[in-house]
């Protein structure tokens, strides 16, 4: 009987172990201590498996998840998608080779990319001259407004709305240009003969090689709000340029049809 009282008091004991093992995730332990005191207990094997979050057995695939990086690239400011308030972004400086004026920036992440494209085209006897690049929000801001003068000034007897919504076509609003985003440049000239020239043509035909799209085509102002500008591209990522150029979509229309 005393051999008895201690193998039950023994068998309690232990039982008090697993259950504690069992409360920090240490079932297995417990079932090891006691097979080694030749207890019979049920094994983890006829268990159902113990998981926490963050666990994985070695047949299961963690999912992927989306890479938030990657939405930089296609980040969308028109006049009715405005930057945030606290919008920031790393620049470089563009090298002054392709620069046409002093301490043009450009976004740090994409710039290789668009000296890649400059440097190619002068290999085929193309100059692509960089004339304008990232602006800060006040540079955008006196930009807009001396626009906003000129077609008051050119048109009297236009109200101030009106004069801002003409102005507004041309030069974007501040905080929705996509010079502030610091993906944009324009090339050459900003005058629609750019495209009759040499550099247009090589733009048309290589600029998605390097991750380029012309962002303001011919008939898409009713989806972009700005007039054609044949020198102005926008960096979007190698894939999503031919992607979108292929889809003959401007960028708002390819975005919304891959919602």
């Amino acid at each position: 009987m005393l051999f008895g009282d201690l193998r039950m008091k023994t068998l309690a004991f232990l039982l008090s172990l697993i259950l504690i093992f069992a409360l920090t995730g240490c079932v297995e332990q417990g079932f090891t201590l006691l097979n080694d005191l030749s207890v019979t207990v049920v094994t983890s094997a006829d268990c159902e498996p113990y998981s926490r979050k963050g666990d994985f057995s070695s047949d299961e695939e963690e999912e992927t998840p989306v890479n938030p990086d990657d939405a930089w690239q296609m980040a969308l400011v028109n006049p009715w998608t405005p930057l945030p308030d606290n919008f920031t972004v790393r620049l470089a400086n563009i090298d002054t080779r392709y620069a046409g004026y002093d301490s043009a920036q450009f976004d740090a992440r994409a710039i290789d990319q668009l000296h890649a494209m400059c440097a190619a085209a002068e290999q085929a006897g193309v100059r692509l001259v960089v004339i304008s690049a990232y602006r800060t929000n006040a540079t955008q801001t006196k930009l807009f407004n001396n626009k906003v003068n000129r077609v008051k000034s050119a048109n009297p007897n236009l109200s101030d709305e009106e004069a801002i919504a003409e102005a507004s076509t041309v030069v974007a609003k501040p905080s929705t240009s996509e010079h502030e985003l610091g993906l944009a440049v324009d090339f050459n000239s900003v005058e629609d003969s750019f495209r009759d020239t040499k550099a247009y043509t090589w733009l048309q035909k290589h600029c998605n090689d390097y991750g380029f799209i012309l962002r303001y085509a011919d008939d898409k102002q009713d989806k972009t709000g700005i007039i054609p500008e044949p020198w102005h591209y926008r960096y979007v990522g190698v894939e999503n340029a031919k992607k979108i150029t292929a889809s003959k979509l401007c960028l708002e229309e390819y975005l919304e049809a891959n919602q």
